[in-house]
């Protein structure tokens, strides 16, 4: 139903210059190009356009009302196209959105998943090295004495003398005589000299870690590489 198109042929037909029809119905040759091309993106007010186009036709010799009708209808199809691609483009720009807020919530999801399986891993040995330390320092007294060997009870008056040389990194924890435990992170080449009155209680996060020597005594200490180590000193035989 073009209504610009069908102008233009007929003026065409009649060999009038578009100069002259802008001229006779006073609008730039600009304005009456757009509407012969339907530019209804450029056109003027939907009144502003019915005037011309009645002028256009009354001066070409064509039906006014049956132009404007066929503008009407181009038009109404125009509003029709334009509101669907708005529809269109608004539903993708949701979509849009809402795909990079999922993403990013999966990028955090995954951040924090690694982050609390390492967490948790890292953190398992020293968690090992806590409990083992409670037990030791809430057991009860007459329970630890029943360990001491009675070779001990003999010399109960001679000095402990601990030294400590790590070969590996490991975590450890001390309890000399019934003083508080001592917290201690050791790396290789580290060395350590302890004295007590009648005992030591050790907890040794990695019992491949360290090298112990009790009053120039070699100590054994149970376990492989990695392994979590409780020793009471003197050892009993």
């Amino acid at each position: 139903m073009a209504f610009g198109r069908y102008l233009k042929s007929m003026r065409m037909q009649m060999g009038i210059p578009i100069e002259t029809v802008a001229d006779e119905i006073r609008i730039t040759v600009r304005q009456l190009a757009l509407i012969e091309a339907e530019e209804h993106q450029q056109l003027p007010d939907v009144v502003y356009v019915k005037g011309i186009l009645r002028a256009y036709a009354k001066y070409i010799g064509v039906d006014g009302d049956d132009i404007v009708d066929r503008y009407a209808i181009n038009r109404s199809a125009f509003e029709k196209i334009k509101t669907t691609e708005a529809r269109f483009f608004n539903y993708n720009k949701k979509a849009l959105s809402r795909l990079c807020l999922l993403t990013g919530l999966l990028l955090i999801i995954i951040v924090l998943s690694v982050y609390m399986i390492y967490g948790s891993r890292t953190n398992s040995l020293h968690q090992a090295v806590e409990n083992h330390t409670k037990e030791i320092a809430y057991k009860d007294s007459d329970a630890v004495d029943e360990l001491i060997p009675d070779l001990f009870s003999a010399h109960q008056n001679e000095k402990l003398f601990l030294q400590i040389d790590a070969v590996e990194d490991t975590l450890l924890k001390i309890i000399i005589d019934d003083s508080e435990p001592l917290e201690y992170s050791l790396h290789p080449m580290d060395h350590m000299e302890l004295e007590a009155s009648s005992r030591i209680n050790l907890l040794v996060g990695n019992a491949a870690g360290v090298k112990i020597l009790l009053n120039e005594k070699p100590v054994f200490i149970p376990g492989k590489s990695g392994d979590v180590a409780t020793i009471e000193l003197p050892q009993s035989k």
